[in-house]
């Protein structure tokens, strides 16, 4: 019988195939027959089911309510300590434009153990978001920064980055869509960690206002 080579045959790139060109390792080769040991292989070859991979949990409609997926499968990713990413769009009816985003997640809260709070990456506004032959950015730099929440408000605020200057602040209401780089909720055995339990508090050592 001829054995595996983790050395040379990248199928035992596989963590399960090393173990099991260890173990086949100087075995005679009645006692491995080749069809059991191509379903072996195959076994240990196949995609882990319980892997992190970006997954979409939770959507929710432009009044909060749950449109899709999990809000507690979400919340619980969170908790697991699993980053996020959040996609919004718009379309006309009649399928003649259509603007698909989406942003990766920075500061987050969980409010009342119901609602997820996030800021997003800021970004720099583009001249079109509509044509991509059109998408630059513009002369004189806007920079783009947003708040989300599972309640379905999006607040952003775009401002002038040489001064700082508040541009203009746009209100709205989007289904959004909440991913995260998490394993199958239902095979993840991370342990969840709430933040706030009842009764818990910051014990403020200092609060200092500059002199003006």
């Amino acid at each position: 019988m001829r054995m595996l080579h983790c050395s040379v045959n990248p199928r035992c790139a596989h963590p399960g195939l090393r173990r099991l060109a260890a173990a086949l390792s100087g075995a005679p080769a009645i006692a491995y027959p080749g069809a059991m040991l191509a379903a072996a292989l195959l076994s240990l070859a196949a995609p882990d089911a319980c892997a992190s991979d970006w997954r979409l949990l939770f959507a929710n409609g432009p009044q909060g309510e749950d449109v899709a997926g999990s809000r507690a499968a979400l919340i619980a990713a969170v908790r697991r300590g699993s980053p996020l990413r959040v996609g919004w769009g718009e379309a006309a009816k009649d399928g003649s434009w259509s603007v698909e985003e989406f942003s990766n997640v920075g500061f987050t809260n969980i409010m009342g153990g119901r609602d997820l709070v996030v800021q997003l990456e800021p970004a720099m506004i583009q001249n079109d978001y509509l044509d991509a032959k059109k998408a630059t950015l513009r002369a004189e730099p806007l920079e783009w920064r947003a708040i989300m929440s599972t309640d379905g408000r999006f607040d952003a605020q775009m401002t002038v980055p040489a001064t700082g200057k508040l541009f203009r602040t746009l209100r709205q209401r989007t289904r959004i869509h909440w991913y995260a780089l998490a394993p199958d909720p239902k095979c993840d055995a991370r342990e969840t960690v709430n933040s706030a339990p009842p009764g818990r508090a910051n014990t403020l050592v200092e609060s200092i206002k500059p002199v003006e």
